[in-house]
């Protein structure tokens, strides 16, 4: 059986200092060499490529939640879904008078993923996401603005590395952790995926997975929906749950 091992970044294979751990890095190209299939998932765009530099990966990473693949082998970005200009454009007008901290809008410029103020943006390139951090208060204010808009979707979550403040996440309609690991497994004939996730915008591969693991550290509504709860992202949950099982 083909198996495929998913990890969401954030709160879940990074620890809490945003890093990946030494220790977990070196765990990770072992099982990789001993021909484990693993990759992430993540909301994360072009920090991917520094913060997982050590690790030798075989497959594409997903980025941006889902809304784009990351080449690792050959460093480069690929099979792109982008919001069409004219919703980027109503999106950005409709939030005008929102109280957000940042808005941000992440496009490829010369084979490069960039991340602009929402201000800053050439619209000759391509809106790939649009980012906002803001006070979580909000939240029923920023969901029922972009309700109204078609053909998006969007993902709230609370900040993983401090309290107050929530991300929203917004891409094009459809497009999700689940869309992008479905292609995934039909692309690359994985017979299971088991995927790993803390947040909200993990949720969607509860759907896709055939079996979706909680870390400790995640959110109540998360490991609700889990098959199981493992390990915290600061004590290696993910890689030692990996471990176990390819030991069974």
């Amino acid at each position: 059986m083909k198996v495929l091992y998913v990890s969401d970044l954030d709160g879940t294979l990074l620890n809490m200092e945003q890093e990946l751990d030494v220790n977990t890095c070196k765990q990770i190209n072992e099982l990789i060499e001993k021909g484990v299939n693993f990759t992430v998932s993540t909301g994360r765009g072009d920090s991917v490529r520094c913060i997982l530099k050590d690790v030798h990966f075989k497959y594409p990473l997903m980025l941006l939640n889902g809304a784009l693949n990351y080449n690792w082998s050959e460093k480069k970005y690929v099979d792109k879904l982008p919001i069409v200009k004219s919703t980027a454009e109503k999106i950005i007008k409709s939030l005008e008078n929102f109280n957000y901290k940042r808005f941000q809008i992440q496009t490829i410029i010369n084979e490069h993923l960039e991340r602009f103020d929402v201000s800053d943006w050439d619209t000759k390139s391509e809106c790939i996401s649009l980012n906002l951090l803001y006070p979580t208060e909000k939240s029923t204010e920023l969901a029922h603005i972009l309700n109204s808009i078609d053909n998006i979707s969007f993902f709230i979550h609370k900040r993983v590395y401090s309290s107050g403040d929530s991300f929203c996440d917004i891409v094009l309609k459809d497009i999700s952790k689940a869309s992008r690991l479905k292609t995934f497994k039909e692309q690359y004939g994985f017979d299971k995926i088991i995927a790993f996730g803390d947040s909200e915008n993990d949720l969607p591969m509860v759907n896709v997975a055939d079996e979706f693991y909680a870390v400790g550290n995640a959110t109540e509504i998360v490991k609700q929906n889990a098959t199981g709860v493992i390990g915290n992202c600061y004590d290696n949950g993910v890689v030692n749950f990996i471990l176990e099982k390819e030991a069974m």
